[in-house]
């Protein structure tokens, strides 16, 4: 048996993608890769879920950013969170949402989205890396296009973790992936929920919904326990924050769900400003990114927490 129909064992397979066999074997399974059942993997599959780069290799970590409910400022969150984060990490913004706002504030013109690499229904799919657009030193972008939406009804078994093999090719080139998902419940979320390490949950305070976080709290329950159980709850960030007024009872009634992050986003006009201006925050406000930055750093070490 040659070529990339060969067979490798579970020590073989390892050694390949020069890892232990404990880590490879939780990766293997974690990954649902074709042969973690019967330890038989082909090369051909083992080239495909290990094709290291030759500067970096990361172990990046999956971040949705998810609300169901809209106007929750998930793009905002998404965006300078990505930002604050690039400012000493390799940071791929994943613009996850067919009213594509991310994208919109960076390309003029339109350009290939990701809807190009998930082959769904068939469709011939060209590799994310062809289409990723860099936004500054440190921070890239997958765009996304209303062509997204067409994303609804699973054809296949494998419609769930098509975002998900999607960004296999370049999980080894960022330090984190941040997905800007919809406002919605359904097979895009679910694609977003199935390939995230964790979640973090945007919660604007002027426009609580308890019915909303408990919906996503069932649904995200659900992912855990039948398809993603590395699924973690990062927590909930208080969005648009105008002081304690606006807080009276709002952390209470989210916590019964989620845990709520210390670091709240206040309420700028520079954010606006800078998405009217389609420019980077840092070049508006840095003491609005610097806000940006207290999350990221959290983020982070709520992160180290929960992989140690």
């Amino acid at each position: 048996m040659s070529g990339s129909n060969r067979e490798y064992s579970w020590e073989e397979a390892a050694s390949f993608a020069k890892l232990s066999l404990a880590k490879f074997r939780e990766k293997a399974e974690g990954l649902k890769i074709p042969g973690w059942k019967t330890g038989k993997f082909k090369l051909g599959n083992l080239e495909k879920y290990f094709n290291g780069s030759e500067s970096e290799d990361f172990d990046s970590h999956i971040i949705a950013i998810s609300n169901q409910k809209g106007g929750e400022g998930k793009t905002t969150i998404s965006l300078y969170l990505a930002e604050a984060l690039s400012q000493d990490h390799k940071v791929l913004l994943v613009d996850w949402d067919p009213q594509a706002n991310a994208t919109q504030l960076f390309l003029k013109e339109d350009a290939p989205s990701i809807m190009e690499c998930l082959g769904y229904r068939g469709r011939k799919k060209i590799s994310i890396k062809n289409i990723i657009f860099n936004i500054s030193a440190n921070f890239d972008l997958v765009p996304s296009a209303l062509e997204l939406a067409n994303l609804t009804t699973p054809y296949e078994r494998d419609d769930f973790e098509l975002l998900k093999e999607a960004l296999l090719p370049v999980r080894s080139e960022y330090e984190y992936i941040i997905i800007d998902c919809p406002p919605s419940l359904g097979l895009i979320l679910e694609n977003a929920l199935l390939c995230a390490d964790f979640i973090l949950v945007p919660i604007q305070t002027r426009a609580f919904s308890l019915q909303g976080i408990k919906d996503l709290h069932e649904t995200i329950t659900k992912i855990q326990k039948k398809a993603n159980p590395r699924l973690k709850l990062l927590g909930a960030v208080l969005n648009q924050y105008e002081g304690q007024k606006a807080l009276s009872g709002l952390a209470e009634g989210i916590k019964k769900y989620f845990p709520v992050f210390e670091t709240a986003i206040y309420r700028r006009e520079s954010i606006p400003q800078a998405q009217a201006k389609m420019s980077l925050l840092s070049k508006i406000d840095s003491a609005t990114l610097k806000n940006f930055k207290e999350l990221a750093s959290e983020v982070k070490g709520r992160i180290h927490v929960e992989k140690n």
